[in-house]
């Protein structure tokens, strides 16, 4: 059994977390973390968890230490957590866009902000078993892809590959998505 902890658990990528994990037949939730709501229950931020779970969230500060820790917190605030979570678990899946790029230049032009730990950017796999599950069994560093990313890349990988790609030109990819 793996003890799993999720950080920014309030947030939907973390409520989806929690509910998927919920059903692993290998993984037992310690905490979940969220300074608004520390104290409540997560069925109060996440109703589709009524009568699943009796999880109350906790602070970071209050954060033990377990095998796995997942961070689901904003863009831009994981990056500057990342030695204190290192302290705390031997792997971090970050589900934020803090560690899929691995130039620190590329920050500013993609995301709007520098990267505030730039030396571990060439540390995280970027989290696609398609394309790099040699890399993730070993990782204990971990960049989760995005949505989508994820659907561009996967889909246009084949292309690339065949070499049917006019690289003179550039490519783009116009994806939307919503929820309610």
């Amino acid at each position: 059994m793996m003890n799993v902890s999720i950080i920014g658990g309030s947030g939907y990528a973390g409520g989806e977390l929690v509910r998927l994990l919920l059903d692993h037949p290998e993984v037992t939730i310690q905490q979940v973390t969220s300074e608004r709501n520390a104290g409540k229950f997560v069925r109060s931020v996440h109703p589709n968890l009524r009568k699943r779970s009796d999880l109350k969230f906790s602070t970071l500060a209050d954060l033990q230490p377990a095998d796995i820790i997942f961070s689901a917190l904003p863009h831009g605030v994981a990056m500057g957590q990342m030695a204190e979570l290192r302290q705390k678990a031997p792997i971090i899946i970050d589900l934020s866009a803090d560690f899929r790029l691995r130039n620190a230049a590329d920050y500013p032009k993609w995301y709007g902000h520098d990267h505030e730990d730039p030396e571990l950017l060439g540390s995280f796999v970027y989290g696609i078993p398609e394309l790099h599950r040699q890399e993730l069994r070993d990782a204990d560093l971990i960049s989760s892809a995005g949505c989508m990313a994820a659907s561009s890349i996967l889909g246009l990988y084949p292309l690339f590959q065949a070499k049917v790609v006019d690289l003179s030109r550039p490519v783009v990819v116009e994806a939307k998505t919503g929820s309610s």
